[in-house]
């Protein structure tokens, strides 16, 4: 296999070979999109830059680096698309702050690292280091082993138990918009449903607690028939809960709330299957504000703000180096609503 170098990385994106390297040494001339471009594409290929060693002395290495750990295997990160955004987010204020970032895309379902950990990922060079971000859930052990070296933040989740800061899209303000919008439609019957994933997912039970929350403000009664692949002894694949929603149609239920939008898309997708038609005989919502598929409809959702959930997180792991001792802060980015094609009123 040929040598990934700079000029491998410039060639894939069509830059120059001065334009990559700027963007490893952080050069304050770069495009923040660029930078998070090329630093994406060098964990895809597995390069890792390392700085011209000082020749003249043993100079301690300088910690200007921020680790972004996004908690999907490389095979996956086609599937995910919400964490270039928040990579953007990081490397405009990593760069406002004369900082660098490496990232690296690893299988959070096989992350272990141990107690004090020396090698984090096989292509990081974890002594110029300042503080990590995780993107996406991991396993609470390894997080909190990754706390014992590194100033650490979570995005996109929080891990009750550590006194870890997390940044997290405003999930009961969000959640709570696509119920109340259902209901101004007059749907009387919303479920709630989910996926079930390789690591636990706290976020979909704490949007199952806003759509619950606002099930009870609306006045409206919680049927827990109608909420689907939510308990831990639950495991529902996709064609069957397309199956069971199909079915709880016939019920009267006209409106669903998925926790995420990649789910609420492959759900109208196999409800045709079942001859469900969306809008039609019922209306579906999601949570994240992913662009469709071609030839799919535009869900009605919110669009989260990832860049600026991105910056916030570099400004709380600064926050968290500077004051190691300073409590917990938990930060909620609000996000948008996307009135999309996928609700209608009830007939």
């Amino acid at each position: 296999m040929a040598k990934v170098d700079q000029q491998t990385i410039a060639e894939k994106l069509k830059l120059s070979r001065t334009t990559v390297s700027r963007c490893f040494t952080n050069h304050p001339k770069i495009n923040p999109e660029t930078r998070a471009k090329v630093f994406q594409l060098a964990a895809k290929l597995g390069y890792s830059y390392s700085a011209p060693r000082n020749t003249q002395g043993t100079k301690k290495s300088v910690r200007n680096t921020i680790a972004v750990l996004v908690g999907v295997p490389e095979s996956a990160k086609a599937q995910v698309d919400t964490a270039a955004e928040i990579i953007n987010g990081i490397s405009e204020k990593a760069a406002a702050e004369k900082l660098k970032i490496e990232v690296h895309y690893v299988d959070a379902s096989n992350f272990h690292p141990g107690p004090r950990p020396r090698k984090i990922v096989p292509n990081g060079n974890s002594s110029t280091w300042k503080g990590i971000v995780l993107v996406y859930p991991f396993h609470p052990e390894a997080v909190s082993n990754l706390m014992t070296k590194y100033p650490t933040v979570s995005v996109l989740d929080n891990y009750d138990e550590l006194e870890l800061d997390s940044v997290n899209p405003d999930q009961t303000r969000g959640i709570g918009a696509m119920v109340r919008r259902l209901h101004g439609l007059g749907h009387k019957k919303i479920g709630f449903l989910s996926w079930k994933y390789a690591i636990d997912a706290p976020w979909v039970e704490r949007r199952l607690g806003a759509y619950v929350e606002n099930l009870y403000r609306l006045g409206m009664e919680f049927d827990s028939e109608q909420v689907l692949n939510v308990r831990q002894d639950e495991q529902i694949s996709l064609e069957d809960l397309a199956a069971n929603v199909a079915r709880q149609v016939k019920k009267g239920v006209t409106g669903w709330v998925c926790a995420a939008d990649h789910q609420a898309y492959h759900l109208i997708t196999e409800l045709k299957k079942h001859k469900v038609a969306v809008p039609r005989d019922c209306s579906i919502t999601g949570f994240d504000g992913v662009k469709p598929a071609r030839g799919l409809s535009q869900l009605t959702t919110v669009r989260v703000a990832f860049k600026d959930i991105g910056i916030s997180s570099v400004l709380s792991l600064l926050k968290t180096a500077n004051n190691p001792t300073a409590a917990r802060r938990h930060i909620q980015i609000s996000g948008t609503i996307v009135p999309g094609e996928t609700t209608a009123a009830v007939k």
